[in-house]
């Protein structure tokens, strides 16, 4: 039995995805045979890291969760200009600068970073979640046990700062979700990779028989409803894939198509259209029953380091449709034969009347992806994996 600390930003019970779905995943599986403790924030949301959780110590499933106090809220836009005067600089930009802005994208809590300084001899071994944030990079520099970056790097502006590439040496071991992910490093780092694994997280299989007379069974492939699942703001492409679709609509003279987007909005003004619908938050079980419901998910995200939107359609059965300039899902669509792919306007258009015009492949293509989910996410084959990395970390 080793005793592991993991290090992330955020920790919740039911994330629905993202970083925090897999720090705690990894804590879940890796508890039932090591003794596991969470070093976290004491924040629920990414956006202010307001303190809302409890400070001091907790122990949930097996896992004695710490959590640290943040000592400032996120001001967005003196991050944003923060990092677009770092950009600006270049290589020329001082470590203080850089600092300033690995301060405001937070969850700033330098009593995480100094027990993990302190208190590191008491584990065999450290895991680190997202490379983003101040918790992993003020962490790295003072660690002495064995440790792995699952750094779920995308191809965003704050990787190019220089504290990044200081940071995250070839010499560290690392878990990646992706190949792709791994190759976004290896670009922008301009050094290759020694000590990695491939992992990602496990999807729970929700599927359930299909009920062909139910109007609203999955198997029903004459569902013109599409969805979309996650945080809806203008990072993740949503602006661009509506007007796309509007376009589409124009174009297509079609009032049959509806798109149905689950997620909270931030930070954009939602169109107006009888055939875009938004539902806020929704509990797990309505977005798998939403999903059944559909024909096919689309992803508009260019920043994706695994895309657990995307397993979660496949594991129904479902195929989906995802920005190209995400290197990861395009990856996971080619490998799985599960899903297409569009890089435009136009792109978009001839994909989505294709799908709509062939059903039958389309339902094949979410049977590939199915598939591939079994064989590569579930939760068996991550437990396999994490139990290797951790036996090779304490070689």
């Amino acid at each position: 039995m080793a005793k592991i600390l993991i290090i992330t930003a955020r920790f919740l019970e039911h994330a629905s995805g993202g970083a925090e779905k897999l720090a705690y995943d990894y804590a879940s599986i890796l508890s039932e045979s090591n003794e596991v403790t969470v070093c976290t924030s004491t924040a629920k949301d990414y956006v202010s890291w307001k303190n809302e959780l409890p400070k001091g110590e907790t122990k949930e499933n097996s896992i004695c969760i710490l959590r640290f106090p943040t000592k400032q809220t996120r001001n967005i836009n003196k991050m944003n200009h923060l990092l677009n005067h770092c950009l600006k600089k270049g290589e020329s930009v001082s470590e203080k600068e850089q600092y300033e802005f690995l301060k405001e994208q937070g969850p700033y809590c330098p009593d995480l970073v100094e027990y993990v300084t302190k208190e590191q001899k008491n584990f065999d071994l450290a895991i680190l979640i997202g490379y983003l944030y101040y918790p992993v990079v003020a962490s790295i520099p003072n660690l002495k046990i064995p440790f792995v970056i699952v750094p779920t790097f995308h191809d965003e502006p704050p990787f190019r700062l220089p504290m990044y590439r200081k940071t995250y040496a070839n010499r560290f071991f690392y878990s990646f979700n992706a190949p792709e992910e791994m190759e976004v490093y290896e670009t922008y780092t301009k050094q290759k990779v020694k000590s990695y694994f491939l992992i990602g997280t496990y999807i729970n299989d929700h599927l359930v028989p299909i009920n062909p007379n139910h109007p609203n069974s999955f198997g029903n492939s004459n569902s013109n409803q599409l969805i979309t699942v996650g945080r809806i703001e203008p990072a993740k492409g949503y602006p661009e894939l509506f007007h796309y679709f509007q376009s589409w609509k124009t174009y297509s003279h079609r009032t049959d198509v509806t798109i149905k987007s689950l997620g909270s909005v931030a930070s954009m003004e939602v169109p107006i259209d009888p055939l875009i619908h938004f539902t806020g938050f929704v509990s797990e079980e309505e977005k798998i029953s939403e999903i059944q419901k559909s024909f096919f998910l689309l992803n508009p995200s260019a920043f994706e380091s695994f895309s657990i939107s995307i397993m979660e359609a496949w594991i129904q059965e479902k195929t989906v449709l995802v920005n190209a300039k995400s290197s990861v899902m395009r990856g996971h669509c080619l490998r799985s034969q599960g899903g297409l792919f569009y890089s435009d306007s136009l792109s978009f258009q001839r994909t989505l009347d294709f799908l709509l015009e062939n059903r039958e492949i389309a339902n094949q293509l979410g049977r590939n992806g199915r598939e591939y989910v079994l064989a590569n996410f579930s939760k068996e084959v991550i437990r396999k994996k994490l139990n290797q990395m951790v036996s090779t970390l304490l070689d």
